[in-house]
């Protein structure tokens, strides 16, 4: 290496430009008086002996006292860790910084492909962080341990977040114990391995495969008819077949899907009971949040209005409403992009269920 670059090397190390001048010209000269140093090095005299003061102090050179004060490198062993620690540093800064760069912001993009699983886990904790409404989480137990601090704080704020953990969980923080007093809405175990999958409010779409990839990659989207895919493939493949491992508050279920609460209140409603609910969603006319509680009157199945009273989720596949009676009167609820409903659903919660 030349000179010249080598001396950056040192600046970028942390060095200034005297230090690095005088460093260099010790290592040329051996031992030298410091004067003769500062002369051949082009450091102003009046400098030098703070500046080899310095070095000394972070082990880069050793002082010789006599007639005149003498230095000489010091063994570079401390140097060379010192350098290949900055190397370390920057080279994992450059990783850091591209990493960064090729993250997308999914809110201004319909769909983004990006290199590596690292960032889509990282953006989908950037969205939790910022739900307001619910979470939909399905990964590995790693990815949950790792997420598990943006999942929890979301709950607290009154977000419901479903996760849902596949593959091996041994050893790892995901047992009824270990979440027994976490905020988390409801966790659920799956044996399978899968593919991290995260849907955040609706809007916000994470996916990134964890097994059987020949390379990393991620997709993210930030449109509500992409996210309902994600949903959809969430619901059906990853929560609904999964055991049901930790439920925050045991006496109140939390839907985010209405076709899961139809699954689930179709058979005891059609079979005489009387089911009380409130919804969290969106005005359909106007797009305003609303909030409404009413008791259970009817569930519709496509065009037809017809009844089933035990619905499979292939039945539920189609268009899925439901009616409640509010003070108000009949209000029709539709589930994800509802649009001739009154309400769009984007939480559903049980308050009770009577005969």
């Amino acid at each position: 290496m030349e000179t010249d670059r080598l001396r950056e090397a040192l600046e970028r190390a942390g060095l200034t430009e005297y230090q690095s001048a005088v460093y260099l010209g010790l290592l040329d000269q051996g031992t030298a008086p410091v004067v003769d140093v500062a002369e051949r090095a082009g450091v102003p005299t009046s400098q030098v002996y703070d500046v080899v003061r310095t070095l000394e102090d972070r082990g880069f050179v050793e002082t010789v006292e006599g007639d005149r004060l003498h230095a000489r490198a010091d063994e570079p062993g401390d140097v060379l860790d010192e350098l290949r620690s900055t190397g370390e540093l920057l080279a994992d800064a450059a990783d850091e910084i591209e990493d960064r760069w090729e993250r997308p912001d999914p809110s201004e993009h319909r769909v983004s492909v990006v290199k590596r699983r690292r960032t889509v886990v990282e953006n989908a904790r950037v969205a939790i962080e910022d739900a307001a409404v619910s979470v939909e989480f399905g990964g590995s137990a790693a990815q949950f341990a790792e997420l598990r601090p943006a999942l929890a704080a979301a709950a607290e704020r009154g977000v419901v977040v479903h996760a849902s953990v596949n593959g091996p969980i041994s050893d790892t923080d995901v047992s009824a114990e270990t979440l027994a007093d976490s905020p988390i809405t409801e966790v659920r175990h799956s044996h399978s391995p899968g593919s991290f999958l995260t849907v955040v409010d609706r809007r916000q779409g994470f996916l990134s495969p964890n097994v059987h990839a020949d390379e990393e990659y991620g997709v993210q989207v930030g449109d509500d008819l992409l996210t309902f895919l994600f949903h959809w493939s969430f619901l059906t493949c990853g929560w609904v077949p999964a055991e049901q491992v930790h439920v925050a508050e045991p006496d109140e279920t939390a839907y985010i899907s209405i076709e899961e609460f139809v699954r689930h209140a179709a058979v005891c409603w059609s079979e005489g009971a009387t089911v009380t609910v409130v919804v969290r969603g969106r005005d359909t006319d106007t797009g305003d949040p609303v909030q409404i509680r009413g008791e259970l009157v009817d569930i519709r199945f496509g065009p037809d209005n017809g009844t089933v009273a035990d619905p499979s989720y292939d039945e539920l596949g189609g268009t899925v409403s439901i009616v409640l009676d509010t003070v108000e009167g009949d209000v029709e609820v539709g589930g994800w992009g509802a649009v001739t409903e009154d309400v769009e659903a984007e939480v559903v919660r049980v308050e009770g269920v009577s005969e």
